[in-house]
């Protein structure tokens, strides 16, 4: 099944739709609590998920079919970032397939929340970061990648971590210039200048703070408590990330120096994933959404250097199992103990 997506054919795409709506079967017999979904009062978030929450359709409905759009706009936004680029060695669209699995392999993944709204921000400000290392003047992209980032963490407040690697990208990719650097943060603080007025305008000015960081007087990571299957599945993913990141070194040898570059910062996107989960006050599973970004591509990478097609083909089957294990076992279990 892999194999197909390693064609160049557009036709492949419609194939992600099969896996949208295998991997979101899971609602058709559970009903999942969204309630923490209108705890985030960042100003964007806020104002979302208000408006969506008046639609005359059952939020859970509506959340699960968003979820499979956004995440459908990603997977290919996501591939043409990694075909733009060069990454692979040719054009195909196995990374956007390998997105859609890791995307899924949570539950808390598979509902539209403003992690995975964020998310999309983040992603479109990556792919700016890996096109400018061939443009020689980019001052409009770069002041586009501090406007996303900021855009992104206007929705979710642990993305303004990400400021960082705006920066870090910029220090990977070209030389330094204090012109572009000053660039990237005005990009950076336009939305938020424009957000400030608008607070202003309206008297609210005073809470504003609170509302940015969705700070709730609380402890930081409140709830911190995961069920076991969350603890094993976060387990496989961290296992997961650690074998690819050890075996990338070797994939990536003999590939160019850009490609390198690029690599360097997936493993920085995974890091800033990872810290930017402590910004959090209500611990949520998925933030860890995140991580499917870097691993998309960098398991592609390694996929492309297999020369045995059994073998990916076997860790692809593997992958999905996992998926719907998290999914359908542990209801299972509550079953056969009853």
């Amino acid at each position: 099944m892999l194999s197909i997506f390693k064609s160049n054919n557009p036709l492949v795409v419609l194939l992600y739709f099969i896996y949208l709506v295998i991997f979101r079967l899971y609602f058709v017999s559970h009903s999942p609590n969204t309630e923490s979904v209108f705890l985030h009062q960042e100003p964007l978030s806020s104002g979302l998920f208000g408006l969506l929450l008046r639609i005359p359709i059952p939020y859970l409905t509506l959340s699960v079919l968003l979820s499979a759009l956004l995440c459908f706009i990603q997977a290919i936004w996501v591939n043409d970032i990694v075909n733009s680029n060069k990454i692979l060695s040719k054009r195909n669209y196995l990374p956007g397939a390998i997105f859609i699995v890791f995307s899924s392999f949570l539950p808390q993944f598979l509902l539209l929340d403003p992690a995975a709204v964020s998310f999309t921000f983040l992603i479109a400000a990556t792919g700016k970061i890996f096109s400018i290392v061939r443009k020689e003047k980019a001052n409009g992209d770069i002041f586009d990648i501090g406007f996303l980032i900021a855009i992104a963490s206007l929705f979710y407040f642990p993305s303004i971590l990400f400021l960082l690697f705006g920066y870090i990208g910029l220090a990977t990719v070209r030389a330094f210039s204090y012109r572009e650097w000053t660039i990237l943060f005005l990009g950076f603080i336009a939305p938020f200048f424009l957000v400030f007025t608008f607070y202003f305008w309206i008297d609210d000015l005073p809470i504003l703070l609170s509302l940015l960081e969705n700070n709730h007087s609380i402890n930081w990571l409140n709830g911190f408590h995961f069920t076991q299957m969350e603890w094993a599945l976060l387990g496989v993913l961290g296992f997961i990330s650690m074998v690819s990141y050890v075996m990338l070194p070797a994939a990536i040898y003999s590939s160019v120096i850009q490609t390198r570059k690029f690599a360097l910062l997936l493993l920085v996107f995974t890091v800033l994933s990872l810290v930017s989960f402590l910004l959090l006050q209500y611990a949520s599973l998925t933030h860890i959404l995140w991580l499917s970004l870097p691993l998309a591509i960098i398991i592609s990478m390694l996929i492309m250097q297999v020369k045995r097609v059994w073998i990916y083909e076997v860790i692809h089957l593997i992958l999905i199992l996992l998926v719907l294990a998290g999914q359908y076992l542990p209801s299972l279990l509550k079953t056969i103990e009853s």
